[in-house]
């Protein structure tokens, strides 16, 4: 279940505006992110690092913001960014998988994009943060059941 805690009807990413505040270091991904920036020729150990305590895959960072970032604050990966970045401008307040898992959204606190350009299309970000969440649980298991060295032999 996806909760959206409180509404934005309108928004447009005005990344230069806030100096691109949202492509911070350390966002989350998952196992079929990780594929797609591969498979545009990034190696693993270039972009990726596994965060122990929370036990997820995480962007790397370059000077304090996401490796994908570029000079001119654009995100060089637009077409084939994380699950994460297409949830903009939610971001995830938590999860828990329980009997069903229920993900929080937020809205990103003082972003300049909020009540401008395009209509939400909650649909779509309700669709994203299942996927999230499918692929969340399918790591989980299959760390259980492999270990770190299996996911990283199938990445």
């Amino acid at each position: 279940m996806i909760h959206i805690l409180e509404n934005i009807d309108k928004w447009s990413c005005e990344y230069k505006k806030c100096g691109a505040k949202c492509c911070a270091a350390g966002i989350q991904l998952t196992v079929a992110d990780i594929k797609r920036i591969k498979a545009l020729g990034y190696e693993i150990e270039d972009f990726l690092v596994f965060d122990e305590t929370n036990q997820v895959f995480k962007i790397k960072e370059k000077d304090g913001k996401c490796f994908f970032l570029g000079s001119k604050l654009e995100c060089t990966i637009r077409e084939n960014e994380p699950i994460v970045c297409r949830l903009l401008p939610f971001k995830i307040m938590e999860v828990s998988y329980s009997d069903e898992p229920i993900m929080r959204l937020k809205p990103v606190v003082d972003c300049p994009g909020e009540g401008r350009g395009k209509k939400i299309d909650k649909k779509k970000i309700e669709a994203d943060a299942s996927t999230f969440i499918r692929e969340n649980q399918k790591l989980i298991r299959d760390m259980k059941r492999k270990g770190m060295k299996g996911i990283k032999d199938e990445l």
